[in-house]
């Protein structure tokens, strides 16, 4: 049976209060902090409710309640939901400031969490690749005379989005022609072309207009910070009970080789590339992953699309291997189903502003 309305928003916060702050959560917090319009009884029993359903639990007797994997699945498919909005709302940032496509960044460290959590292994997400990526639109909003709203989004979603400084007071008409010039021209544009438009001696030809000049070396010096693997790992600390079979030194030896490794933001990436060879769908590595500190390590991952996203799970090479590779799959179709639904909303958004 579908949980009540209350219950659905309820579980949500646990969730992702969990994530945020890793403590249980109790009553309390829920309404303190998301400021629910009923009493603390109604969410208690709601909670003890949900409880009963397996998808919280009590680490301890007196203790607020923290996510099972039954409550992380919920909160994977309410991720999925996120992308079934009406379409009335699509695209409406110039009106609420309030980006109505997929956040990319924070999409992938709740896969990432929700993967951990799953498999009880350490988790990664390696996001598409920005440079294959294509503009959908930005939207620029003025907030005052030498400061605007900027968000640009990609196919896979929102690239960067915030306040930015203008060289000199601009009108609201300026901010929309702007605005309107950047779409006509760029949209559909490759990132990485957009990115190198402003040092281009052509760029400065056929942007001849300061405040278009002005909004293109904007945008490309916003995608210059967020072009590179920029990848996601959690979990860690989960391969510390995957070792206690061994003896004290032997697991952290092998740990802090593995977490030396990790820390290099290239690494990994780059030697996924490599042993996935172009490969599509799930690929294992039994401690043969072409990356120094990984020896001893299994490596279960997946491609996610569009724009050859990867994600997965390093465990030793005794890990559960169906179960990760269950859970693996799992989260990847539900990550590209929002990459997809995000791509699809951005292009409606732009027939209807065409």
């Amino acid at each position: 049976m579908p949980l009540p309305e209350r219950q659905r928003l309820i579980l949500k916060e646990v969730v992702d209060r969990y994530i945020r702050l890793r403590e249980p959560v109790s009553s309390r917090m829920i309404l303190e902090d998301y400021g629910l319009a009923v009493s603390s009884a109604t969410v208690r029993n709601d909670m003890n409710d949900l409880e009963r359903q397996g998808y919280i639990a009590k680490p301890y007797s007196s203790s607020g309640r923290i996510p099972t994997e039954k409550g992380y699945r919920f909160f994977v498919e309410w991720l999925l939901d996120l992308s079934e909005l009406a379409k009335k709302e699509h695209f409406d940032i110039i009106e609420t400031f309030e980006a109505r496509v997929l956040d990319m960044g924070e999409a992938m460290r709740h896969a990432a969490f929700l993967l951990g959590s799953m498999t009880h292994y350490a988790a990664f997400v390696i996001p598409p690749r920005l440079e294959a990526a294509c503009l959908e639109r930005v939207v620029l909003a003025r907030m005052s005379d030498r400061t605007a709203f900027l968000v640009i989004v990609s196919d896979t979603g929102i690239v960067e989005q915030g306040l930015i400084p203008l060289e000199s007071a601009t009108t609201e008409a300026e901010i929309e022609s702007m605005m309107r010039t950047i779409n006509r021209t760029l949209r559909g544009a490759n990132l990485e072309e957009v990115r190198r438009m402003a040092t281009a001696e052509k760029a400065t030809e056929d942007w001849h207009e300061r405040p278009e000049r002005q909004a293109l070396d904007i945008v490309t010096r916003l995608l210059e910070a967020r072009m590179g693997p920029r990848g996601v790992v959690d979990g860690l600390l989960h391969l510390l009970d995957a070792l206690q079979d061994l003896v004290p030194q032997e697991a952290m030896a092998r740990f802090s080789r593995l977490s030396r490794t990790i820390q290099d933001e290239e690494a990994l990436p780059s030697a996924l590339e490599r042993a996935r060879a172009g490969r599509r769908g799930i690929v294992v590595n039994v401690g043969d992953l072409p990356l120094e500190g990984l020896e001893n390590w299994s490596v279960v991952s997946c491609d996610y699309g569009p724009h050859s996203g990867v994600l997965g799970v390093i465990a030793p090479i005794w890990m559960d291997y169906g179960r990760a590779m269950s859970a693996v799959t799992f989260v990847a179709s539900r990550l590209e189903a929002l990459l997809v639904a995000a791509r699809s909303r951005g292009q409606e958004g732009n027939a209807h502003a065409a």
